[in-house]
């Protein structure tokens, strides 16, 4: 799909910091298990939901894996992962993603996933993913429900002499809303924060305070999530989403028990596992889109969620959501 045309949304959310946001330390659920990170990183960095801070692995014409094992401390489901701002392909470094019933501790543990659904800067080979650029990538596979996951970074054949950086991996459950929104979605640019000042003669002068460094590298000062543009082909400003559902199912937007939010519903799904506006996401305006612009790594807008019944088991509601930087 092209020109951010809409379809059904979905959101990619990240399970490591919905538990840590609900009590779970990261000390107690991500680990590197084997491999080796580059003095002044660790483990924290690759899962603080912040890009722009690459991790540095250890990885320079080796051949060490860099294995980083998951124990959420309970079985969760997962079918999902989001790898931001990485360098695998300069790198020469794919991936793997594994579950296991028992503690994953090396190498090659876990059963790997099989990829079902839309990949995006990611193929799938007997379990090893390769991605063909720098960047962003985006891959789904078959749910499956373990306590034990792993996150493992491979050579292919050697590293290349760059080692391997990785801004921010989001690994969780993907969610697709059932139906299209109203036709009134709205798609904004926000390009606030610039001052203007007006001088003795009249004239205007401006002073935006988003400006960046005008770089030919996409993963460097320029970095946006999804863009690919550089300096001046980047759109200046926000970007974000407005969308509203006049007819939804009750069944798609609240849990049969409010007591213990379970199921396939957005409650559970995107407001729980985001806390609304604490943690930032991965959005799709096309939920079966291939096309990177037509995704954002945002947060959603204002200070609660509502909905409105309107007939019987039926209501109606709306979110925004708004880049994160």
């Amino acid at each position: 799909m092209t020109y951010a045309r809409p379809l059904k949304p979905v959101f990619y959310t990240d399970t490591v910091n919905w538990f840590k946001i609900n009590g779970r330390s990261k000390s107690s659920t991500v680990v590197l298990a084997d491999g080796a990170f580059n003095s002044g990183y660790d483990i924290y960095d690759v899962f603080d939901l912040n890009p722009q801070n690459l991790c540095s692995f250890n990885t320079g014409s080796g051949t060490a894996h860099q294995v980083i094992a998951i124990d959420f401390g309970v079985s969760v489901t997962l079918d999902s992962i989001v790898i931001l701002n990485h360098n695998m392909n300069t790198a020469e470094a794919t991936f793997r993603v594994a579950h296991s019933a028992v503690a994953i501790e090396g190498v090659g543990e876990g059963t790997d996933v099989e990829a079902s659904g839309v990949a995006i800067n990611a193929s799938e080979d007997t379990g090893v993913i390769t991605a063909a650029a720098d960047g962003d990538s985006v891959f789904n596979f078959t749910a499956a429900s373990d306590r034990y996951w792993v996150v493992e970074f491979m050579d292919d054949a050697t590293y290349s002499a760059t080692d391997l950086t990785v801004g921010a991996i989001m690994i969780g459950e993907e969610y697709s809303l059932p139906l299209a929104p109203d036709i009134n979605i709205g798609h904004t640019f926000e390009a606030g924060g610039t001052n203007i000042s007006t001088g003795l003669s009249g004239k205007r002068h401006s002073s935006p305070s988003w400006i960046k460094a005008n770089n030919d590298s996409a993963t460097g000062d320029n970095y946006i999530p999804f863009r690919t543009g550089t300096g001046a082909e980047q759109i200046p400003g926000r970007e974000g989403y407005s969308v509203s559902y006049s007819i939804i199912e009750d069944t798609d937007l609240l849990p049969s028990d409010l007591a213990s939010p379970k199921g396939d519903t957005f409650i559970h799904k995107v407001f729980s596992k985001t806390a609304w506006q604490t943690l930032p996401f991965v959005f799709g305006i096309d939920s079966t889109s291939t096309t990177l612009g037509d995704y954002l790594f945002c947060r959603l807008v204002g200070n609660s969620f509502s909905v409105s019944q309107i007939a019987y088991r039926v209501y109606a509601t709306s979110f925004s959501v708004e880049q994160e930087f």
